[in-house]
């Protein structure tokens, strides 16, 4: 079985106990809003994910990263930015991972891993 390791943690972000509990999982997505990934003792580097010179995680034009399979969007990727992108992206990475999964996809991907706001 797939699953996920959750626990609630309070506001100093210290695990609550007895909080601890196992949801099953085929697909994991996190959204947590953040500069970049700041712990390079997790999943960075238990996958073997590669980091940019701003300590982002590398990602080609459809969003994959070096390991086959991972796929990464907004502030992991990108750096810290407005929500507006974090939600485009989170909706071209599933259009990204749908054609990843089945070969296609018929999903909105409406910017690209590099699209930056135009200044005018």
């Amino acid at each position: 079985m797939r699953a996920l390791r959750v626990v609630e943690v309070d506001a100093g972000r210290r695990p609550v106990p007895g909080s601890e509990r196992t949801l099953p999982a085929d697909l994991v997505l996190l959204a947590l809003g953040f500069s970049g990934p700041d712990r390079r003792d997790g999943l960075v580097d238990q996958l073997g994910l590669e980091l940019d010179p701003r300590g982002t995680i590398t990602r080609d034009a459809g969003f994959a990263t070096n390991v086959p399979g991972v796929f990464a969007a907004g502030d992991a990727a990108r750096g810290q930015s407005l929500i507006v992108w974090a939600i485009a992206e989170g909706r071209a990475v599933a259009a990204a991972v749908d054609r990843h999964l089945t070969g296609t996809t018929q999903l909105p991907a409406p910017i690209g891993p590099y699209d930056r706001p135009m200044v005018v």
